[in-house]
């Protein structure tokens, strides 16, 4: 049949044509007939022509044919169950449980009387990031932030690329404990059982969430269930979901067809090794098994290292949180929690008071390194607002806030999953306690499991039937808790420094031994510890000490003391206080510097946070912190050094800050002090003094009082630095030229020309000239050209000659000497000097 219609449309035309034109001949119609000729020839073009034709225009039926007969036969496939799921009504019940099940915004373990949010109300996305175990720490703090990085990806990106990228169809979510790997599995299953995955542009799929800690014995039975019986059988245990009732099929036929999204949570929660190895067997089969499902596995990192999913395509990494996702959902809990409180009402005055202690707590967090850094963790950062809220004043009352942590990390949290631990929170803590103390003593933060063997097993005899040993402990804190890393192989550390300064407080307190805080009271190693003891104690015997030795860095830690301590006696008291307060208005030099000292160092150790590297002073720098870099007639009566410092040029603000540069931050040289910029400025105002202006980046011509943004140089200038802050001034011209060329990416050709100076970054033309201003004392630096190029008129001859043509490397060498600009030719030069970046 196909080869006679071949046949027919070969030859039809043709065929067609000679009949015609036969019947124009016998008729006489000879015109007609010549047109019918000339016709038939052409068509018989058309036998050529057809035969490829038929054949593609077949091929191509057939495809379409194919692609057609498979879509109906799998839609009679699908119908059974469609028709059973349209008649019971079981998938959008389904999803129905699911969002009453999963809505709860709740911490495992950590609760204190404050109303259940919805998780969707304060959800935050995580970042997340592709990686493997090796870059992927266990510890709950993390103190590397995270850039502000618009390349960073949430975990919709990957669903949405699965039908590109078939890796994803099995992706391992990998985190260190309090990282949101269940909220944020919860997340998914909301967003699905809403339908509300379109927006992220991912495929629809019916979200199956399960718990490994909770299936484990069924998985590692002697006849596990497959993956079907499975989630029927959880459903069917389940209170909520027990009335569902699914056929028997139901989710063999969607997993099959490729239509849910199977997430495992907690591999790591499966506490015994060997059975966490099976559990990992039996996902492996499943994953094989249902190759067109979806499925996502969370871990820890040790957990998933130790029995690793072998069908995983990918790993994906949860980033800590950054400042903007702290804040925003620190803005965002606190506000459904003053709407819960107050039975719903969501009126200005509710908005209005959540607004303002929502800004209360991030302000507090920002001034506190130790807790901004603890706010990077989601589980971490909701204790710390619940904390907040319930009427502890961060950070005075830190200490309330490491309790709560330490006792939930510890052992709570394991009890409200049922997860068995061999030791209580409260024993766990008394040996941590022990082990925090010998660390202080030693003034290491590191220790191997071998140094502190006996130490601990010591303090675990004292515990009442238990078997553990030193070693079983150590990795029982490490893996379930998180207090305890590994921060290399065979070297442990606590999560946080924090943690271990606060445990060895509370050891000292326990053994009532303050001398050892009192012998230490100059030791910076120690300066937390006694702050955090004197938050739980009577702090007049620590203060007495300072007083008997009036340094510094003792006066600063005893004025902590005195504003964190729980007690102290009223005359030590009014003792400091004389010498802090009062010691900025004596006519005794070195009782005035050191009061002025005290009042700088407190100030850089509370800036506002602004971002992972930057911190502004909201205050203006006063006469007394000024006098100690330039101490302009002492004996001056002012109404008061506590004033704000005015009437001094941009260049004495500038040169302040050089000065605050070289003289605090002995040990990271890429620590810097300057002026902020006009958007600093404004975005973060001054709390005090609000007439005043500040002299900024670019205000250059009227400000008015100093106020310092602590800040960091780029890496990459790093050899720069270390040439000029030696004084090999050679060496610094040299690494400037090699930079410029760098950074305008004309290292191959090896010079500028005038459209690479034009278009030269301001921030790094801005960055050299600070760097070279701020090491030279104000004598080098293209700034300072600058200003020796106008004054002489803008005459390049005259500016050479004030600038001297010999190559002199020596910090003798004319002001503006360095570096030579002499290298461009006068127009670059002119070009350079032109910039208004300088």
């Amino acid at each position: 049949m196909q080869k006679i219609t071949q046949a027919l449309v070969k030859w039809l035309p043709t065929g067609a044509g000679v009949g015609v034109t036969g019947h124009f001949l016998l008729n006489h119609q000879w015109t007609q007939a010549v047109i019918s000729t000339f016709l038939t020839a052409i068509s018989s073009i058309w036998v050529k022509f057809s035969g490829e034709f038929m054949k593609v225009l077949e091929t191509k039926a057939e495809e379409k044919g194919k692609q057609t007969g498979e879509w109906v036969a799998q839609k009679a496939d699908d119908l059974p169950n469609q028709l059973i799921k349209n008649l019971s009504g079981f998938e959008s019940k389904y999803k129905k449980l699911l969002v009453d099940f999963y809505n709860d915004y709740k911490v495992e373990g950590f609760r204190i009387g404050l109303p259940v949010l919805d998780l969707e109300d304060v959800f935050v996305p995580l970042k997340v990031e592709t990686g493997n175990l090796e870059n992927i720490s266990g510890a709950m703090v993390s103190t590397k932030h995270t850039s502000q990085n618009s390349e960073n990806q949430e975990i919709w990106d990957f669903l949405a690329a699965i039908s590109k990228q078939d890796s994803y169809r099995c992706m391992a979510v990998i985190a260190p404990p309090g990282y949101g790997k269940t909220t944020l599995l919860k997340h998914l299953t909301l967003t699905y059982a809403q339908n509300g995955h379109k927006k992220y542009n991912a495929p629809q799929f019916l979200p199956v969430l399960l718990y490994l800690r909770d299936i484990r014995e069924e998985i590692t039975s002697q006849q596990p269930p497959d993956l079907p019986e499975l989630i029927i059988k959880h459903l069917e245990n389940q209170p909520a979901f027990a009335e569902l009732n699914p056929q028997t099929d139901w989710f063999n036929q969607q997993l099959k067809n490729g239509k849910c999204l199977v997430m495992l949570d907690g591999l790591d929660e499966v506490a015994d090794s060997h059975e966490r190895l099976r559990v990992s067997d039996w996902v492996n089969k499943q994953v094989a098994t249902y190759r067109q499902t979806a499925f996502i596995i969370t871990s820890r990192p040790y957990g998933y290292s130790s029995a690793p999913v072998d069908e995983v395509g990918v790993i994906l990494k949860v980033l800590p949180f950054t400042l903007e996702q702290m804040k925003q959902f620190i803005h965002s809990w606190y506000l459904q929690t003053e709407i819960r409180s107050r039975a719903g009402k969501k009126n200005q005055a509710v908005k209005a008071e959540a607004e303002k202690n929502a800004a209360d707590l991030i302000d507090r967090i920002i001034n506190n390194r130790a807790i901004a850094d603890m706010a990077t963790n989601p589980l971490l950062v909701t204790m710390i607002a619940t904390v907040h809220y319930s009427g502890s004043a961060l950070p005075g009352r830190r200490v309330e806030l490491y309790q709560k942590i330490c006792d939930l990390l510890l052992g709570t949290r394991q009890a409200a999953k049922k997860i068995k631990a061999p030791l209580t929170s409260e024993q766990n803590k008394s040996v941590l306690q022990v082990l925090a103390l010998e660390l202080m003593r030693r003034k290491t933060h590191t220790f191997a499991p071998t140094e502190v063997e006996n130490l601990i097993a010591k303090e675990l005899q004292t515990i009442v039937n238990t078997t553990i040993t030193p070693g079983e402990f150590l990795e029982q804190v490490k893996d379930v808790s998180g207090l305890i890393v590994e921060r290399e192989q065979g070297l442990f550390e606590f999560a946080h420094l924090s943690f271990q300064e606060y445990l060895a407080a509370s050891e000292v307190k326990e053994l009532q031994q303050e001398q050892i805080l009192i012998d230490n009271f100059d030791n910076s190693w120690w300066a937390e510890t006694i702050r955090l003891y004197a938050a739980q104690s009577d702090a007049t015997n620590l203060i007495q000490a300072s007083l008997q030795n009036q340094t510094v860095a003792s006066l600063t830690l005893a004025y902590d003391c005195l504003k964190e301590s729980k007690k102290v006696e009223p005359q030590t008291q009014i003792q400091l206080e004389n010498i802090l307060e009062t010691g900025l208005e004596s006519p005794d030099l070195e009782i005035y510097i050191i009061a002025a000292r005290v009042k700088l160092s407190r100030r850089l150790n509370t800036l506002l946070r602004i971002n992972e590297t930057q911190e502004i002073d909201q205050g203006y720098i006063t006469i007394a912190e000024y006098q100690l870099f330039d101490l302009f007639d002492f004996k001056v009566k002012y109404i008061s050094r506590t004033q704000p410092v005015t009437g001094i040029s941009f260049q004495a603000a500038n040169r302040f800050c050089t000065w605050l540069s070289l003289n605090s931050n002995l040990n990271n040289n890429l620590i810097r002090y300057r002026l902020p910029t006009e958007v600093e400025a404004k975005l973060y105002p001054a709390r005090d003094d609000k007439h005043l202006t500040c002299w900024t980046q670019e205000n250059r011509t009227d400000g008015e009082g100093i106020r310092v943004v602590k800040d960091q140089w780029p890496e990459q200038y790093r050899q720069l630095l270390e040439y000029l802050a030696a004084g090999n001034w050679r060496e610094a011209d040299e690494e400037t030229a090699k930079m410029m060329l760098k950074v305008a990416n004309r290292e191959s050709q090896r010079y500028l020309d005038v459209e690479d100076i034009e278009k030269f970054p301001c921030s790094d033309l801005r960055t050299i000239d600070q760097l070279w201003v701020q090491y030279s004392d104000g004598r080098f630096g293209f700034s300072v050209q600058k200003r020796i190029y106008e004054a002489q008129g803008k005459d390049w001859e005259k500016l050479l000659s004030v600038l001297g043509l010999s190559v002199n490397y020596s910090i003798k060498a004319p002001k503006g000497h360095l570096p030579f600009i002499y290298k461009l030719d006068k127009t670059q030069a002119t070009n350079l000097l032109s910039r208004r970046d300088l």
